[in-house]
């Protein structure tokens, strides 16, 4: 079955897929899920899905190609950013 990446309802495996590139970026990258970085993953994972990567290995590779801009390195905790 051919899947319509610009339409308005993603499905349960649409959705599985893109929280598989997500779970594997984040993990990978430790961007916490519910951080300002793990929001912008999400979006950049659910905006290649829309724009037409639907299979796991080119939606992967497309949101690691836009990673660059969403992994900064994150303060230790406890620690400010001068010390």
């Amino acid at each position: 079955m051919l899947r319509s990446p610009q339409r308005q309802f993603i499905g349960p495996e649409d959705l599985a897929v893109c929280q598989r590139v997500f779970d594997q970026i984040s993990a990978d990258a430790r961007i916490g899920r519910d951080t300002d970085d793990g929001k912008v993953l999400a979006s950049a994972v659910l905006t290649f899905f829309q724009r037409g990567f639907v299979e796991h290995d080119k939606l992967l590779a497309a949101v690691l190609g836009y990673r660059d801009d969403l992994t900064k390195e994150e303060p230790t905790p406890g620690r400010t950013p001068e010390s």
